[in-house]
């Protein structure tokens, strides 16, 4: 007997820009933005990791939006706005974080893909503890 699937709903790309364009621009969680547009958070996850890996890159403007974003943040956080020294100190530190992450990240799926081609080709399961039983 056949379950009763709802059918699946096509997006294009550039509904799924759109989307991601806003989620960045607003620094929204994935469920508010899934809400407003009435999809799932698991559609607005999977695009983003999509898109990044693809390389695709935002426009331009959204860099400025984000630094706007966390001025922001900065001034309602404080009450006495901060030194001009101090806060190019914290973009840059925010910077050299971001691509510390972005290393990181393309390290770990590296590192991910080399498990994957170890369990297909030899037949190895490194991510299982050595003495377990297979």
């Amino acid at each position: 007997m056949k379950k009763d699937r709802k059918p699946s709903r096509r997006f294009d790309d550039q509904f799924r820009l759109s989307v991601l364009s806003e989620y960045y621009a607003s620094g929204s969680s994935y469920n508010a933005i899934a809400r407003k547009y009435g999809i799932s958070s698991g559609n607005v996850i999977q695009w983003e990791r999509k898109y990044r890996d693809k390389c695709v890159s935002l426009p331009s403007e959204l860099e400025e939006l984000e630094n706007q974003v966390f001025m922001a943040r900065i001034k309602k956080e404080s009450a006495s706005p901060l030194p001009k020294g101090e806060l190019e100190t914290l973009r840059d530190e925010v910077a050299r974080l971001r691509k510390a992450l972005e290393y990181s990240e393309l390290r770990n799926e590296a590192l991910s893909e080399v498990l994957k081609i170890g369990k297909e080709q030899y037949g190895i399961d490194l991510l299982k503890k050595a003495g377990a039983k297979q």
